[in-house]
């Protein structure tokens, strides 16, 4: 059995990402954090409202399989029950993060 965490960070620029559109200072991003046989494995993204997307949106996907996260799903599952984008990023991380420190 896996354990799932998400939750919302803001991490801060060294300078000013300026663009047309506007400036931001900071980025806030989603993390995923799954950990198996007392391993943690870590992903990130950073939703884009260009896509649709939002922190909440995507923290809202990702729960709305959690406990299929949880009880095991598989890479190649994650693909089908998420659609492209930076929840199934980070999520995708997260255990290939996990897998990688599994094996050392």
């Amino acid at each position: 059995m896996r354990n799932l965490r998400v939750y919302e960070e803001a991490w801060p620029l060294h300078t000013p990402f300026v663009i047309a559109r506007g400036s931001r200072s900071e980025a806030k991003v989603v993390v995923v954090e799954i950990e198996e046989n007392g391993v943690k494995g870590t992903g990130e993204c950073t939703p884009y409202p260009r896509y649709g997307e939002s922190i909440a949106s995507v923290m809202a996907q990702i729960m709305a399989i959690g406990e299929q996260i949880e009880r095991g799903v598989s890479r190649e599952q994650i693909q089908h029950l998420l659609p492209p984008g930076a929840a199934r990023n980070a999520v995708d991380c997260a255990l290939w993060d996990c897998q990688a420190r599994s094996a050392g």
